[in-house]
């Protein structure tokens, strides 16, 4: 149970935690502007509170019962105290302004837009549970060679 909670947490890390790099890219107005209208056009708002809380049910499967409601009520106040969209846009439009161009963030918008766009966004929050479940169900087949991994590695010598 742990071991299941530990990686569902660390999961739920990983998707917010962004590589930090040195860039000499100088980001215009418009050019932040672009990368936020792309993040407000492909719905990122909504998938991200969308993600945290399929990743903090997913987390909860792993607590007792009796601890459940109230472990859902800390991670919840806690994601929507410091992830939720409000606090983090700025930093994930410029984040995308560092990795595409103007040009290709107003191409995405138009994308998002599109009818193909537009399934996408609505599929997306499906494919995350699906491939949330699928690595959940990977690790718990190997749960007991990660187990023994993980004794060999930390045990006393």
């Amino acid at each position: 149970m742990k071991l299941r909670l530990l990686i569902a947490l660390l999961f739920i890390c990983s998707i917010v935690t962004a590589q930090t790099t040195v860039t000499t890219t100088i980001i215009t107005p418009a050019h932040l502007k672009a990368a936020e209208d792309a993040l407000v056009a492909s719905g990122a708002g909504a998938q991200m509170k969308e993600n945290i809380t399929s990743m903090v049910k997913q987390a909860a499967t792993g607590v007792p019962d009796d601890k459940k409601g109230k472990f859902m009520e800390i991670m919840n106040g806690f994601m929507n105290k410091y992830m939720n969209w409000d606090l983090l846009k700025d930093q994930m439009a410029a984040m995308y302004a560092q990795e595409f161009t103007e040009k290709e963030l107003k191409d995405l918008t138009t994308f998002y837009l599109s009818p193909l766009g537009k399934k996408l966004n609505q599929k997306q929050p499906i494919l995350f549970q699906k491939g949330a479940l699928m690595g959940q169900q990977t690790v718990t087949a190997h749960q007991a060679e990660l187990q023994q991994l993980m004794q060999d590695a930390f045990k006393e010598q």
